[in-house]
């Protein structure tokens, strides 16, 4: 017995030669196409590192053809994210706890802090302000799951808002809502009746160091390491 196509088995027989045709044009398209740019590498910073640093450090890696992805964290999030793969380095605050063989770092530099609030929050109250009066108003904090040494360096009120976008910090201060023990490149007292706060501890030494971290090994170790000296060289250089 003879096999012959139905009219409908024929149909589908003109539809996939036809399919077939389209994947062999669009295979042949797709080589003639440029290589696209395989690097790309995941960074998390902490809401205290400068924007013109980052912005530096963007500008370098479109140079190297390496796509960046970015995303702001506190240092618990970054070394979570890093453990997990979800993140590639990540630039964090310094800790005094050693790392093991988990992470590798270098040490990028220092940025200085200060205390603000708006002019009206401590107004009539005597200067220099103490710990005392800073601890009885809310302080707003821009990292939501800082590590215990973090809290400790950064957060002396017992009251708390988190706010980690820089103008919604900004709103919230100069509407009273708090004040700020923040980096002093954040220049805020030049926001709307915003001040520096004088303060019983002055504001000579108050200071936090900024580390680069990653996880040691993987693909994408050499284009990291690279990265991180370049990180180095862009701080010295905006310093």
């Amino acid at each position: 017995r003879k096999l012959v196509l139905t009219s409908r088995g024929e149909q589908l027989h003109r539809q996939a030669h036809l399919l077939v045709r389209q994947a062999h044009a669009f295979e042949a398209f797709a080589q003639t196409l440029p290589e696209s740019r395989t690097q790309q590498i995941t960074l998390v910073y902490d809401p205290f590192v400068p924007q013109s640093f980052l912005q530096a450090f963007i500008s370098e890696c479109s140079r190297a053809q390496v796509r960046l992805s970015l995303w702001c964290a506190s240092r618990f999030e970054a070394e979570k994210a890093l453990k997990s793969g979800n993140a590639d380095m990540a630039i964090c605050q310094a800790v005094n706890r050693t790392l093991g063989n988990e992470m590798e770092w270098s040490a990028l530099g220092a940025i200085e802090l200060n205390f603000y609030a708006a002019k009206a929050l401590f107004a009539g109250q005597e200067t220099p302000l103490t710990l005392l009066n800073l601890a009885l108003e809310p302080q707003l904090v821009m990292h939501a799951h800082a590590d215990e040494q973090i809290t400790q360096r950064l957060q002396l009120s017992g009251q708390s808002l988190f706010i980690n976008e820089r103008a919604m910090l900004q709103s919230l201060m100069e509407q009273g809502q708090g004040w700020g023990f923040l980096p002093t490149h954040f220049q805020a007292q030049k926001w709307h009746q915003v001040e520096v706060l004088p303060t019983e501890v002055g504001y000579q030494g108050l200071n936090i160091t900024l580390v680069a971290l990653w996880a040691p090994g993987g693909r994408k170790h050499p284009l990291i390491h690279h990265l991180s000296g370049r990180l180095q060289q862009l701080w010295l250089q905006m310093g």
